[in-house]
């Protein structure tokens, strides 16, 4: 009896082992999960270098900015992954390139917080596409761009990343924002002064004193 009784106990033993393996791996999934970031870079001024070719005179839209602004964090308490969705100045960017994009955020895991880099020239327009296809439903998503390129020394780039990034953290799911310049802007009632170039809500006239 003694012997049955001390099989049991070593049984129940290993199962519960087990189970609280499983457990704390889950768990620590489910934190790495929660703290991944998604960046999905379009292309756009952000993204612009100097040309490489000689003779060249064009800036060239190179790989995404994003990674090598974050690479240079090195207390950047999140894991990152940059992808490139397309490398394109916004104004040529089609419905073939946005749908790449819904499809991307789409497939990307439940509570993903994603950072789109875009032009900020149609901007707000693939935004607005994304809200429609309701890819982003469960999820956080964030437009950012520049009005110079990432290269600039007095580029805007790094500051509206990080803001996009902190939205991410803080948004409902299913958010889909524009940060720009300081402002955090639902994508549906985005828009942008025709006078200053600034992004602001709709129905609102757009703080221009700020640059005064």
């Amino acid at each position: 009896m003694r012997k049955e009784s001390g099989t049991k106990e070593i049984e129940s033993s290993q199962k519960f082992n087990t189970h609280f393996k499983v457990h704390k791996t889950t768990m620590q999934r489910t934190k790495i999960e929660q703290h991944k970031l998604i960046v999905l870079g379009m292309g756009g001024t952000i993204d612009k270098d100097y040309p490489r070719s000689t003779g060249g005179y064009a800036f060239e839209i190179d790989e995404p900015a994003a990674e090598r602004i974050l690479k240079q964090l090195p207390s950047l308490n999140l894991q990152f992954e940059v992808r490139s969705i397309c490398r394109k100045d916004s104004t040529e960017i089609d419905a073939f390139e946005r749908e790449k994009l819904v499809a991307a955020i789409r497939a990307a895991p439940p509570s993903a917080r994603i950072v789109v880099t875009h032009g900020t020239d149609t901007l707000i327009e693939t935004a607005k596409v994304l809200v429609d296809s309701g890819a982003a439903e469960g999820k956080r998503v964030a437009f950012t761009g520049a009005m110079k390129p990432e290269r600039f020394k007095d580029s805007d780039a790094s500051f509206n990343l990080g803001g996009a990034v902190i939205a991410t953290a803080q948004l409902p799911l299913g958010s889909v924002v524009v940060c720009m310049g300081g402002n955090v802007i639902q994508a549906s009632v985005c828009v942008r002064d025709k006078d200053t170039g600034f992004f602001c809500e709709q129905n609102n006239i757009c703080d221009d004193e700020a640059q005064e």
